[in-house]
């Protein structure tokens, strides 16, 4: 007994060293007796027939990203559900108090209401509790990212105000069922901004909202929508957008005040529009890449290209107005007729006593010492002096005729500087017309009881479908019987197009329809309830997969099903299906697609299980009813086909194959990437109109060529890729790549053939024959002047020498194209004419200080015969030179025009096609 008592006591020593086990606590009590013989799957009502009415409430936190080519928005946002469950019902008296009480939500019963707009699930927090109040409401509150699908309007860019809706309604229950209604009043949800973020991108202009019914497939469904309306701040666009292209125009503009016949301009302003393509394709992520509408901003910046290109055609003519006119100046040289004159060695002393004596009457009739245009022509005239004889009246006439060339230098600049006076004003009235047209287009484009649950018809009805009821079991009486599927389809959203990866991202509204022979009932017997909504969970489902699948993508959960009093169990749901898709884009921009997504059942065969349409084929086909058409991408038509299959010619499967045919909205693209590239190549072309002796050619075309460069890398991120083919866009900016290089080394070929051409050899009688002869003919190049053809315009002064028999004239045409005239005079004219102009007649011999001076002018006519020899090869080169130009140019026009129209026919016919 001693022994027995002392284990009580050391027991006892151990029960107070051991601390009690605590009794259940209320909350836990209150827990287990809610959740006791709850069914999650039950819409929580006694009365079937009265509707759970859901108030929600939105409050918008920020705006993370808007993107014109998806046409998508993601938003951040707090978004609450409050509802009633009549099972969740308790009295706090029984409970110690408690009047609140937080359940998992995977315990209870959770209104199936989600946002017909959302194509993304985004990433947000999961909240695995909701509040149950004493009285029933549930609240359950939950921050949320939300990707939605919404028509934007990027025309006003930056400017722009977007207006994004989020429509809230159950996906299957019908008004009778679940209601919707406004937590709080519809001026509080749109005047709320308490919790947005306000320095962003975007400013929080209101949150209207409205609820209304919606009837489809004979049936009310109830729906309220929040309209998000939000406008860009644009002072970062403003700044780094339009500043600076504002600034680029003025520089182009200012670039007018250089002189026109300066060599600076041209190369000023190639740099100006390489500046501007750089800065433009540059900019070619920062504006919004609509695809059914060009923002205003992309117009504006296109437009100012095209002036910058006007400006630099206008700078480019000028410069060839001024060249051409200095050009045919320079063939008036009186150098070069001085080299007809004296070209041969003897010289004749008539001559240049007749051309002494019209001189120096024309010098008598003007006191200032005026040259008359005939004595130009008589000058010209005189090829040959032959008896020279020393004395003061050679060396009057040989500082005459000095004179006459001096003079005839001093007119051709003044001739210069007429043109350049004319092209001056020219450069003036076309920089005015182009401050015009600027500021017009400126103008134009300046806005709880354990028997709680005794009266619940709908309880009742869940246990008695459930009872026996297995899901693993394919739902029919005979097993020979099969289970016929009927499918739907509708596209909601194209969201990705990965050409690199082959792969299709698209949201779809999809449908199943089948009939279980074990959900059953007489209605009579419950109520006449005739349509009941299950747990997905709780029920057989097909096992109909999408042979395409490569990704799960974020679809909204769809918890629930419908199922008649017939059977009949409709499980509708929206997916993002990511598929495998062979892309070919050949044709971008202006490609078609056709993707598949082939629809059947993993496992069974078509004895168990076949598949047939919902709808017939031609509904299908052109239902575009839901498809947010504001995308990249155009939905043509979904085509469907059903087909039978075996793998091993044993089992057969059933399969239905939807083909959706999109096609891509071009717009972006061309004015991306084939509008500059159409610039730069109609600038190349202009750019043959520079004269290629000029030292601007090289320089204009080795910068289209950079800035073409420059223009390719930056935008081959645009271009799609895969490892099969390159679209056919790429092929041609690599053509348009090669005929800037050919052109390019068509000028340097050309520049080398005119420079120095006073350093080269005489042309070659058969590059004579065939560029200077045959080539003009041939491919009708009109040809520079020849210097006869310019002197024969003068032969009519020598009329009245050969009326009185002072000499003849004659014009022979030498591989050199010179002139010779040939005059004889008697001494007796000589002296007559001398004394008319009161000098003394020649005298022998001429004293040595004579001699010297009639050496110095004789070496400085020397001097100026070789050089116009020198000139006059030059001249031969260059005309060669010119017609090379002319030709090789319209050859590579030939090529451009042909390659374009070949381009542009291909492209035409696809997108018809």
């Amino acid at each position: 007994m001693s022994l027995i008592w002392l284990m009580l006591l050391f027991s006892a020593h151990l029960s107070e060293c051991v601390p009690e086990k605590p009794k259940r606590s209320a909350l836990n009590q209150l827990t287990r007796t809610l959740l006791r013989q709850y069914d999650c799957g039950v819409r929580p009502v006694h009365n079937w027939t009265s509707a759970t009415t859901v108030s929600i409430d939105l409050i918008l936190q920020s705006v993370l990203g808007v993107d014109g080519k998806t046409q998508s928005m993601t938003i951040s946002i707090w978004y609450r559900q409050i509802w009633t469950d009549e099972f969740l019902v308790w009295d706090p008296e029984e409970f110690d108090g408690i009047t609140e009480i937080s359940l998992s939500s995977d315990a209870i019963w959770i209104p199936d209401v989600i946002v017909s707009e959302l194509v993304d699930g985004g990433k947000s927090p999961p909240i695995p509790y909701v509040y149950v109040n004493s009285s029933g409401s549930v609240k359950n509150y939950r921050p949320m990212q939300v990707v939605l699908a919404c028509s934007l309007e990027m025309y006003a860019f930056p400017f722009d105000k977007q207006n994004c809706s989020l429509t809230f309604r159950s996906w299957l229950h019908s008004v009778n069922e679940i209601d919707l209604s406004l937590w709080r009043s519809a001026e509080a949800i749109a005047n709320d901004k308490r919790e947005f973020m306000n320095d962003g991108e975007w400013e929080l202009l209101s949150i209207p909202s409205r609820y209304w019914q919606i009837h489809h497939d004979n049936t009310d469904y109830a729906h309220i929508q929040f309209n998000v309306l939000i406008r860009r701040r644009p002072l970062l666009y403003v700044v780094g957008l339009l500043i600076p292209s504002i600034f680029l125009m003025l520089v182009d503009v200012i670039s007018f005040y250089l002189p026109p016949d300066s060599g600076v301009r041209i190369a000023f302003k190639i740099s100006i529009l390489l500046g501007y393509t750089v800065f433009r394709v540059n900019l070619t992520d920062e504006l919004p890449s609509s695809a059914v509408t060009t923002p205003l901003i992309g117009v504006f910046f296109v437009v100012c290209m095209a002036m910058l290109m006007l400006s630099l055609t206008k700078s480019i003519l000028v410069v060839k107005l001024l060249h051409h006119s200095e050009k045919e100046v320079r063939e008036m040289s009186v150098s070069a007729c001085l080299l007809d004159k004296y070209g041969s060695s003897g010289h004749d002393f008539n001559d240049s006593a007749v051309t002494s004596v019209k001189t120096l009457e024309h010098i008598n009739e003007s006191d200032d010492y005026e040259l008359d245009s005939s004595l130009e022509g008589d000058l010209l005239s005189l090829t040959e002096i032959q008896e020279v004889s020393p004395g003061p009246e050679w060396l009057l006439q040989e500082l005459i005729s000095l004179r006459l060339a001096l003079s005839q230098e001093d007119s051709e600049s003044a001739a210069q500087g007429d043109w350049l006076a004319l092209c001056s004003k020219l450069d003036c009235l076309l920089f005015r017309l182009y401050l015009l047209v600027l500021a017009l287009y400126a103008a134009k484009r300046l806005g709880s009881s354990t028997g709680r649950f005794a009266n619940a018809t709908l309880v009742r009805l869940s246990e008695f479908l459930s009872a026996g009821y297995k899901k693993g079991v394919r739902p029919v009486k005979d097993w020979r019987t099969s289970t016929i599927v009927a499918i739907d389809l509708m596209v909601y959203s194209i969201l990705n197009v990965d050409e690199k990866n082959q792969v299709l991202t698209t949201y779809v509204w999809y449908r199943q329809s089948w009939t279980d022979e074990f959900l059953v009932w007489d209605p009579e017997d419950f109520d006449e309830v005739k349509q009941v909504s299950l747990p997905t969970a709780n029920v057989w489902v097909p096992d109909i997969l999408i042979n395409e699948f490569v990704d799960v993508g974020k679809s909204p959960d769809i918890p629930y099903v419908y199922v008649t009093h017939d059977g009949l169990v409709r499980n509708y749901k929206p997916i993002q299906v990511v598929t495998a898709c062979t892309l070919n884009i050949y044709n971008f921009p202006f490609d078609v697609q056709k993707c598949s997504l082939t629809f059947q059942s993993w496992l069974h065969t078509i004895d168990d299980i076949n598949i047939t349409l919902m709808r017939s084929p031609e509904e299908l086909r052109e239902d575009k009813s839901v498809f947010m058409n504001q995308g990249e991408w155009e939905l043509l038509h979904i085509l469907s086909n059903y087909k039978i299959f075996s793998v091993d010619n044993d089992d057969y499967y059933a399969e239905m194959k939807f083909h959706v045919v999109i096609r891509r909205r071009p717009l972006f693209y061309t004015v991306n990437l084939l509008m500059p590239s159409i610039f730069l190549m109609v600038m190349d072309i202009v750019g043959f109109y520079l004269p290629p002796d000029s030292g601007e050619r090289v320089s204009f075309k080795i910068t289209l060529l950079l800035g073409y460069s420059v223009f390719l890398i930056i935008v081959s991120d645009t271009l799609p890729a895969t490892a099969i083919g390159t679209p056919l866009i790429g092929v041609y900016f690599v053509v348009c790549m090669a005929l800037l290089v050919i052109s390019l080394t068509e000028t340097v070929l050309i520049v080398r053939l005119v420079h120095k051409q006073d350093l080269q050899p005489p042309v070659p009688h058969w590059v004579k024959y065939l560029v200077l002869e045959r080539a003009p003919v041939l491919f009708c190049i009109h040809r520079k002047h020849r210097l006869c053809s310019r002197l024969s315009s003068h032969t009519s002064d020598l009329e009245p020498y050969k009326e009185n028999s002072y000499g003849t004239a004659r014009c022979t045409h030498h591989h050199h194209h010179t002139c010779e005239v040939g005059q004889r005079l008697s001494q007796h004219d000589r002296e007559g004419g001398l004394r008319g102009l009161g000098l003394p007649p020649a005298r022998d011999p001429t004293p040595p200080v004579m001699d010297n001076i009639l050496h110095e002018v004789t070496a400085i006519r020397h001097f100026l015969e070789k050089r116009d020899r020198c000139r006059e090869v030059a001249k031969e080169w260059l005309q060669v030179g010119y017609v090379l130009d002319v030709l090789l140019f319209r050859v590579y026009l030939v090529a451009v025009v042909a390659y374009s129209i070949t381009l542009g026919t291909l492209w035409s016919v696809w997108q018809v096609a």
